[in-house]
């Protein structure tokens, strides 16, 4: 399944149509290549639109004398592995204490270790992903690519097509929706 490089130099200028058609030529393949990696359709789904926008953000680096197949392959396989190291890494040891993302391995308990406190924060943090699942597709788009892939408004106008008063409003929007969704589940100080 090799894409015409036509194609591909239009979606480097960012042409719409020419990402749809890439986009709806190889959402198979990267939901079946995601979904033999999380054996769970929502967290496939997730993922192809992960790579989606990794695609989006990276196609300028893309060489056009190169086979594109190759290239995107690897964006998939490694948010995949990515994916799985994430989930995998939920799993602690009791001899261990948590320092900003990284696990120091010790014999003795730590006193500055609060294990009730990195309980509550992974908790809470699981509420917040399941809250931005039930958003609408729009609005759970706009979340994503503004909080967990860092874009400006500027690039999320430009990859949505739309203006960026209208990017600033779905996201105004969606993190209303959000808060009032938190609300029911978390403790929030308004």
């Amino acid at each position: 399944m090799e894409v015409d490089k036509e194609i591909v130099s239009r979606c480097k200028k960012y042409d719409k149509a020419a990402f749809s058609y890439l986009f709806h030529l190889y959402e198979k393949y990267l939901y079946k290549l995601c979904y033999g990696y999380t054996q769970n359709s929502s967290d496939a789904m997730d993922l192809v639109q992960e790579i989606y926008i990794k695609v989006f953000k990276n196609i300028k680096k893309f060489d056009l004398d190169f086979p594109f197949h190759p290239w995107i392959r690897r964006i998939s396989v490694n948010t995949c592995l990515n994916f799985k190291r994430d989930k995998n890494s939920n799993v602690i040891s009791l001899n261990s204490r948590y320092y900003n993302d990284e696990f120091e391995e010790e014999s003795r308990v730590s006193l500055d270790y609060d294990m009730e406190e990195d309980i509550v924060n992974k908790i809470n943090n699981e509420v917040v992903r399941e809250s931005i699942k039930k958003l609408t597709y729009d609005y759970r788009m706009i979340i994503m690519l503004r909080y967990y892939e860092d874009l400006s408004y500027d690039e999320i106008a430009k990859l949505l097509q739309m203006p960026m008063g209208t990017v600033k409003t779905k996201l105004y929007r969606a993190k209303g929706i959000l808060k009032k969704n938190l609300q029911a589940n978390l403790e929030v100080k308004k």
